[in-house]
């Protein structure tokens, strides 16, 4: 009997030493939690969810500050010099002159600061708002007026851009990964 037990122990030991390895050394490799200081001051100056801004970085530029695509974005959250000048002049802490998407600090601000836009224009539609993040919000409020693609004008019935598509549910799947892991 005492055997079993100090088997059990054994075992039970070990499976908390590899739960553990993998929660602090192994999670923080593949889903990062990086510039946090950053994401949670505009989670809270813009009301997004900490959450969506790490699953979007983590999508975009997978924490890659230098992050350059061949659509001109830029940075972290992937965003473009139109877009980026468009927040500035919007926006009275960002000046659009000197706007260097690269800086985390700037992306994380820019993007946020836009999501949260997206979200009030697209009335908190989580996977429309990721769609006009990806696509452009004028092809989006195409779609939501085309009866093809939404019959309600709110929601995306079909995604016709099949790189949206993935996009969407990319992002969505990874936040949700991201509120399981560490709580958010």
């Amino acid at each position: 009997m005492f055997r079993i037990i100090r088997r059990l122990v054994t075992w039970l030991i070990l499976f908390l030493a590899v739960a553990a390895m993998g929660y602090y050394v192994v999670l923080p490799r593949v889903l990062p939690v990086k510039y946090k200081e950053q994401v949670e001051k505009y989670a809270n100056l813009y009301d997004v969810e900490e959450s969506l801004i790490y699953a979007v970085i983590f999508c975009e530029s997978r924490f890659d500050p230098n992050a350059h695509s061949r659509a001109d974005a830029k940075g972290l959250m992937q965003v473009t010099t139109e877009t980026g000048w468009w927040v500035a002049s919007r926006v009275d802490t960002l000046d659009g002159e000197t706007l260097d998407l690269k800086d985390p600090e700037t992306s994380i601000a820019v993007g946020t600061w836009y999501l949260q836009w997206l979200e009030e224009k697209f009335h908190e539609v989580q996977p429309t708002v990721l769609a006009a993040y990806n696509a452009g919000h004028g092809k989006v409020s195409q779609w939501l007026a085309d009866q093809q693609y939404s019959e309600d004008g709110y929601h995306l019935e079909e995604i016709p851009f099949p790189e949206t598509n993935s996009y969407v549910k990319k992002v969505e799947l990874v936040q949700k990964l991201y509120k399981l892991c560490y709580g958010m």
